[in-house]
């Protein structure tokens, strides 16, 4: 069974968490099964710089897979810092670019490198479950990508905690929150955004697609799917994601997906957040031919291979249609149906 997205109707939410008993039990046995024969790979950590103490009991931390963001990661970090992030867990995949000196020495950034390459840890499953090891389990956590953007309800002036308040009360013990790309009004060349504190990424890229999205319950849990990869391209990528999640022992995301965790039974969820994923901007072409180089991200960087190889796309190109959006705060998002609001949930 599939859901159109954004929602239209109440009754559509609780549909997207409305899961049959077989899908149930097939998920728990899946994540019983892999546990029999999950072998735990040593992701070789280094430590590089950062204060690398212990969690306090009222740190937020951000675990955060980085490669070559020099050109927005100031404004991750300031983005993040402002809904209350505490602590920032980062491991840098062999930046090439200024990202490693940026992160260096900030007080709150414990800052890792690795033996291995992204492409070797399963796309970094095994580096985000060995920083839950270290750091330790029955917490919660946010799992980030640096290009990644949490919006919530009320985002503008509620911290992370008071989001997770939201979860807590509603009995989620993890928020699903979809990327959604978002991209410049016009072409990709007039998305020239410069970090130096006066403005987001997502104001520069400020659009993104207003229809066209499906919800589908999947393996791994509710999946959306569409957005410009796919009007434009013909990629057909999942877009879910849980990147706020209570981590226990069950916890894992070598049993799962980068883009579900196990035990996956705590994936079929409403959507409650999104991620703006600055993904499209004056520096995609730059940027899309060094993941292919590097072959490190799903199917060794193929989807964006795809994009370069489409006749259409260049720096006068522009993802734009009728049916964008500007982005205009959480609480629009809330109105056109992106996310399911929370708040006052008994």
């Amino acid at each position: 069974m599939s859901f159109k997205y954004p929602v239209k109707r109440t009754a559509d939410w609780h549909k997207q968490g409305s899961v049959p008993v077989v899908r149930k039990l097939k998920s728990y046995f899946r994540h019983a099964k892999s546990k029999i024969g999950d072998r735990v790979n040593d992701p070789k950590l280094v430590r590089q710089s950062g204060p690398h103490h212990p969690l306090l009991e009222h740190d937020i931390p951000a675990i955060c897979v980085v490669r070559n963001a020099n050109n927005y990661i100031r404004s991750f970090l300031r983005y993040y810092r402002s809904l209350g992030v505490t602590r920032f867990i980062v491991i840098d995949d062999r930046s090439v670019d200024g990202t490693t000196a940026a992160l260096s020495n900030q007080p709150d950034v414990d800052l890792f490198s690795s033996e291995f390459e992204y492409k070797d840890t399963d796309r970094g499953k095994d580096w985000r479950d060995a920083f839950f090891d270290i750091y330790g389990r029955n917490r919660w956590y946010l799992s980030l990508d640096a290009d990644e953007f949490l919006v919530f309800p009320g985002s503008e002036s509620r911290s992370i905690r008071d989001f997770i308040g939201d979860l807590e009360r509603a009995g989620m013990s993890r928020a699903h929150c979809p990327m959604i790309d978002i991209y410049p009004a016009g072409a990709l060349s007039s998305g020239v955004f410069v970090d130096d504190g006066s403005k987001w990424p997502f104001e520069v890229s400020s659009h993104f697609d207003g229809d066209g999205y499906t919800v589908k319950h999947e393996r791994y849990g509710s999946a959306l799917r569409g957005g410009p990869r796919q009007r434009l391209f013909g990629r057909d990528m999942r877009l879910s994601k849980f990147p706020l999640l209570w981590v226990d022992d069950a916890t894992h995301y070598r049993l799962g997906s980068i883009h579900g965790p196990a035990p996956s039974m705590r994936n079929f969820t409403p959507i409650t957040g999104v991620l703006l994923h600055y993904r499209f901007s004056s520096d995609s072409i730059d940027e899309f031919r060094k993941i292919v180089e590097v072959g490190g991200h799903a199917d060794g960087g193929a989807h964006y291979g795809a994009i370069l190889a489409s006749p259409h796309f260049s720096e006068d190109f522009s993802l734009a249609y009728p049916g964008s959006l500007r982005f205009s705060g959480s609480e629009d998002l809330v109105e056109r149906g992106f996310m399911l609001d929370l708040r006052g949930t008994a």
